[in-house]
Order: structure tokens, then C-alpha cells, then sequence
């Protein structure tokens, strides 16, 4: 598709402004195979009408005068919104932390979203959102977000948002991108919650189909530079997820994939190590091409499935920055 595509790299997303974004978006849906049965247009709004079709860019850049990673530049088109950096992480105070706001509450068929991140050479940053994301039933088409990240020489950025909860009838594509030197690191984390589980009997795996992909590369644009791929496509009628050898028991998952420096990878995995009890199961792996490990968590509580990958966090955050993380706040 024409103009899908940034020059920098063919393939890699340009979301570098709202029109970009708006178009990339758009051709998501139409890529992927596994949407082929919800192409159908809602009868109340068009897909990624105004209100729905959300952008939010965020430029990090290290500031030397200041001693510190600011906000820079940033854009955005409702309902994705974000406020301005806050400096809370007392064990990083030079860290920018930034929290992106969801304005409409939830996710809901037609809904077409865009999130842009950009972290400068050497700089230092976290963004997490303002609560769980909660995607809607739906009788029309499907909702769709692209995310892309990159970072320059030395940066240092965590995105960790808060669960993604599928209601029964819902359908979710997300596509993520990262670009990052060498010299970066990057962590990222993911808490899918399966439907709400007291609220109807067939809420619980009740979602149609949930497919997230995943695009990790160096700079440089060329073929060669992707580190690794990776797509999850989970469609509940075809397949039973707790089975063993699926989920088995289980229903929240839980990943936290840290891009880090390959110095680090082998000290983290055995720091983190693995093992299955009847509350948690979990273990890391080691990414190819020298990009760093994934961690997978499941469980039966959310809070406990966070808990564990919070563990982890802490552990990179020790390994690259020095200090682990500071103790959570009190309402979180």
C-alpha cells in the first residue's frame, strides 16, 4: 500500500505525524488474514472516524543544563491524550515519567489508535497509563492500535501499561515496532486479561480474536537489521486455552521482553530464572540475534501475575541503570 511505509526503513510504520499514523493504521486491519471476518463497517461511526482515530507522539530528549530527560515535543488527537512529564521514580530523578490518558474510558469497535515514541541519545524515560485498558464487545469490525518506539545511542526507555482486559465479543490487532541501537535499552511489558471474570458466564476466553505482533530491529532500514518477529494470534473458538500445554489452569498472561545490551542477558536469566506452582507459572527465554530475553507469567490473579513481572523490571532496571525499582505506591 502506497504511503503505508516510512523511507527509513521498509519495513517499519511511519507514525511520525497524526496523517501518517492515520494511514498506517488503516492498512492493518487489511494485512492481516486472521481480521478477513470483521471487515464490516459500524453502522454508527466509520472506523477511525473523528473521535476514533487517536494519536499521541512523544519526543524524549536528555537536557544537559538540567541534568535530566524532558518532554521535548509532543502531539495528540483524542481520545489518546498525555499530560506533562512528572519526575516521581525517586531512584532515577532524572527519569521522565509520562502517563498517556485514554479520554473515551474504553476501546471500542471502529477505534483506529497510534502511539509514537521517540527517546533521544542518552535519554531516560518511562511511560505507563492511567489505568487498564478495556476493550468492549463488539458487533461490527474491530479495533486496532499501532505502537512504534525508537531510541537513540545510550537511551534508556520503559513502557509498561497497565492490563489489557478483552470483553466477551471483543476483537483487538496491535502491531508494535521497535528501532534501537546497540548502546539502548528498552523494556516493555504487556498483562492480557482474558474477559472480566464474575461478570457472565461466557466472558471468561469470550473475546473473538486478540492478534498482537511484535517488530524488533537496529537502525538502518535494510531487511537484515530486523533482530526478531513475532506474532500472537489467540481466537478462543478454535482452540481451548486451558488445556495443558496451552494455559492449562491459568488466565492471565503476563510479558515483559527486555532489549538490552547483550552484556546483560545472561546475568538477568539466571537472576530471574523459572519455575510452575499452583498460583504462578513462569521463565525467560533468550531473543535471538542478541536482542535481549522475554519473560512470560502466568496466573490466576492479575495482581500477582504484575507482582512477578514488576520482579523482573526491577531486576533490568538494577542491571542497566544501577538501582532497582523503588517500592510501589501505596494505591497502585
Amino acid at each position: 500500500m502506497p504511503g503505508l511505509f516510512s523511507q527509513e526503513a521498509a519495513f517499519c510504520p511511519d507514525c511520525s505525524s497524526f496523517e501518517a499514523a492515520r494511514r498506517s493504521v488503516a492498512g492493518m486491519g487489511a494485512q492481516a488474514s486472521e481480521l478477513s471476518p470483521f471487515q464490516d463497517e459500524p453502522p454508527q461511526m466509520a472506523s477511525g472516524s473523528v473521535g476514533k482515530a487517536g494519536y499521541l507522539r512523544l519526543d524524549f530528549r536528555h537536557d544537559e543544563a538540567r541534568g535530566r530527560t524532558v518532554l521535548a515535543d509532543m502531539e495528540r488527537r483524542a481520545p489518546l491524550l498525555a499530560q506533562k512529564a512528572l519526575y516521581w521514580e525517586e531512584s532515577q530523578p532524572g527519569m521522565a515519567c509520562v502517563i498517556v490518558i485514554a479520554s473515551s474510558g474504553c476501546v471500542v469497535q471502529g477505534d483506529r489508535l497510534a502511539l509514537d515514541v521517540n527517546a533521544g541519545p542518552a535519554s531516560c524515560a518511562l511511560v505507563t497509563t492511567q489505568s487498564a485498558a478495556k476493550v468492549h464487545s463488539m458487533d461490527h469490525s474491530y479495533a486496532a492500535q499501532i505502537q512504534r518506539f525508537c531510541l537513540g545511542e545510550g537511551a534508556y526507555l520503559e513502557y509498561m501499561p497497565d492490563p489489557l482486559i478483552l470483553h466477551r465479543r471483543s476483537r483487538y490487532l496491535q502491531d508494535s515496532f521497535v528501532t534501537l541501537p546497540a548502546s539502548a535499552s528498552f523494556v516493555y511489558g504487556e498483562l492480557l486479561v482474558p474477559g472480566r471474570r464474575w461478570h457472565h458466564e461466557e466472558e471468561l476466553f469470550g473475546f473473538d480474536i486478540y492478534s498482537a505482533g511484535l517488530n524488533v530491529s537496529r537502525p538502518g532500514g535494510k531487511e537484515g537489521d530486523i533482530l526478531f518477529e513475532e506474532r500472537l494470534v489467540l481466537e478462543p473458538d478454535d482452540m481451548d486455552f486451558r488445556n495443558v500445554g496451552v494455559m492449562g489452569a491459568f488466565e492471565v498472561l503476563g510479558s515483559v521482553y527486555a532489549f538490552v545490551p547483550e552484556r546483560h542477558t545472561a546475568s538477568l536469566k539466571n537472576a530471574v530464572g523459572s519455575e510452575v506452582s499452583g498460583e504462578l507459572a513462569w521463565g525467560a527465554s533468550v531473543l535471538p540475534n542478541g536482542a535481549g530475553l522475554a519473560l512470560r507469567v502466568l496466573g490466576h490473579d492479575v495482581g500477582k501475575v504484575r507482582g512477578k513481572m514488576r520482579e523482573f523490571h526491577s531486576l533490568v532496571r538494577k542491571a542497566v541503570l544501577g538501582r532497582p525499582l523503588p517500592p510501589e505506591f501505596l494505591w497502585r
